[in-house]
């Protein structure tokens, strides 16, 4: 049952609060990483309404403030993936990824290899391009890209303490 009394109004960056104040954990999958206000459920099964003032890219490790002053740990959740790697020449890596991201696909990026959503038919396109495909379960943390949204580090709508805000609306578009 949520306790929708219970709010969690402000984000700490990872690595930007003392992990000493962390009251719980909530573990969320990366769609429900990018979220202003929802009714909650922390992973000791209490109730809490996300509170924010606007949408903001919640990171594995960043913390959300609540009300009473404790601080719940964000944990992105394992989900179902396709891990890609390219053997041969920088230029393979390169056309893979290009292909992905003109189908504007969401994508980690984790030394050599990438990746992505499980999908059977980019999976069959990524074989066809000379790519290996294997199927993992592990936490889906996608890059950033140039205009804003989900980045690691960078910290884009999170509360760093000194007063002024990170947003960036930028626009783009894009002609097929």
């Amino acid at each position: 049952m949520n306790d929708l009394s219970r709010r969690a109004t402000r984000v700490h960056a990872r690595g930007h609060w003392p992990l000493e104040r962390a009251s719980g954990t909530v573990t969320l999958a990366f769609d429900d990483r990018h979220r202003r206000r929802m009714a909650m459920t922390d992973d000791a099964g209490g109730g809490f309404l996300l509170d924010l003032p606007r949408a903001v890219a919640l990171d594995d490790g960043d913390g959300l403030e609540l009300g009473d002053g404790g601080i719940l740990r964000v944990v992105a959740a394992p989900e179902e993936l396709m891990e890609v790697r390219v053997a041969g020449p920088a230029e393979s890596f390169a056309r893979i990824a290009w292909h992905l991201g003109n189908r504007h696909l969401p994508v980690q990026i984790v030394g050599d290899t990438i990746r992505l959503r499980r999908d059977h038919v980019i999976a069959d396109m990524l074989r066809g391009l000379g790519a290996e495909v294997r199927d993992v379960h592990l936490p889906f943390m996608p890059e950033g890209g140039a205009y804003g949204g989900h980045a690691h580090g960078g910290g884009h709508g999170h509360d760093h303490g000194h007063g002024h805000d990170h947003g960036h609306a930028h626009g783009h578009s894009h002609e097929h």
